[in-house]
């Protein structure tokens, strides 16, 4: 699973797609579940199975296309609605859910907005995997199509603890755009832990400041 570019646009907030069998699993042997999770696409490039942040594998009973997971024998971050009836596991709604990339400051060559927006939540997954974040975006309804929100991750400071262990401090950017802020629309993203560019290993914190409608919060998480 590749995380997308450390700047990615809003332009679809709710890209959910769901199972022609919905089933509202309302049966004494059946329960809906909603779990953040790895989805697997076969060589079809359908939704086959997934392993959820708390460690369960979980093979679908009905293989499921998605527009936004269209690359066969791949993995994509999703919240999967499922319904468990007896052994077997139903699939009714998956929602994408984007993986970011963490851009190192020095990359950075122009200015990024940094309009406020609001955390809803934080907090790292079971496995270990992935910050997940809940955040909501004021937006409203405008005839150009190319006005679009963004948000980039970017690697602030890097420091340099006397036990040998770092902090690493990101900031989460959003950029409004000019999209007019009549109501809110939520949206989750996930920070990969493990990520390629950043040599974090254990003892190490990332503290992650956001700009929100009551100003700047800080959270930390242990790597």
């Amino acid at each position: 699973m590749k995380p997308l570019p450390a700047l990615i646009m809003l332009c679809a907030l709710a890209g959910a797609c769901t199972t022609d069998s919905y089933d509202a699993g309302d049966n004494d042997l059946s329960f809906l579940r909603a779990d953040f999770a790895d989805a697997y696409t076969d060589g079809k490039a359908m939704i086959v199975s997934a392993m959820t942040d708390d460690g369960d594998s979980l093979v679908f009973s009905q293989p499921t296309t998605c527009d936004w997971a269209t690359t066969k024998d791949s993995v994509y971050r999703a919240l999967v609605y499922y319904n468990k009836v007896d052994q077997r596991v139903e699939p009714t709604v998956f929602s994408p859910v984007p993986v970011m990339n963490i851009a190192r400051r020095s990359a950075i060559k122009k200015p990024l907005a940094d309009d406020p927006l609001k955390l809803e939540s934080a907090w790292r997954s079971a496995n270990g995997r992935y910050i997940n974040l809940g955040i909501a975006v004021k937006t409203g309804y405008v005839d150009d199509d190319k006005l679009k929100q963004s948000v980039a991750l970017v690697c602030d400071t890097i420091v340099e603890r006397s036990n040998g262990s770092r902090e690493y401090h990101l900031r989460l950017y959003h950029g409004q755009n000019d999209i007019p802020q009549y109501y809110s629309a939520n949206l989750y993203l996930s920070i990969p832990m493990a990520h390629k560019g950043l040599a974090m290993r254990k003892g190490d914190d990332i503290l992650l400041t956001v700009n929100t409608y009551d100003g700047y919060l800080t959270r930390r998480f242990a790597f």
